[in-house]
């Protein structure tokens, strides 16, 4: 794959601005619950997630969950087996009025692998049964709609 391609911050701001941001979100079972994450940066700041980040050129949509799982918790998955969750538009008061499609997919992870918290993104995580409280409304919606499908 070619070298991902990043806007300076300046242009960033721009971008988001003007453009909808394609992110990709993670539910990941593992160890019989799903990963969650508290994070560390807008938007979600301070509240319970998934994994999950934006698509960057020339990334295809396996490349990009791949990415995500590992970059984000340094766990390995096999993008062949996510399944389509949802989507969702998430429409932020932070950072020019962010607006993002979201596409979550549902991974099986292995549960072997110990996971690696990327510490500039998230400040802990836990294996979830349940929506926690402080979950953003995005993945609260994800969640709902994972566990309701059980």
């Amino acid at each position: 794959m070619a070298e991902l391609k990043f806007a300076p911050r300046e242009i960033f701001e721009v971008i988001l601005e003007w453009s909808v941001m394609a992110c990709f979100d993670l539910i990941l079972e593992y160890r019989g619950g799903v990963i969650m994450v508290r994070r560390k940066i807008a938007p979600y700041k301070n509240v319970w997630a998934l994994p999950g980040l934006r698509m960057y050129k020339p990334e295809g949509i396996n490349d990009a969950l791949k990415r995500i799982a590992y970059q984000e918790l340094g766990l390995k998955i096999n993008p062949e087996n996510a399944k389509l969750h949802a989507q969702y538009v998430g429409k932020f008061k932070t950072e020019k009025d962010r607006q993002d499609l979201s596409t979550c997919y549902i991974v099986k992870v292995d549960d072997k692998q110990e996971i690696t918290l990327n510490s500039e993104h998230f400040s802990t995580f836990q294996i979830a049964n349940s929506i926690p409280s402080q979950t953003g409304a995005m993945y609260r919606y994800y969640l709902q709609k994972y566990w309701d499908n059980k």
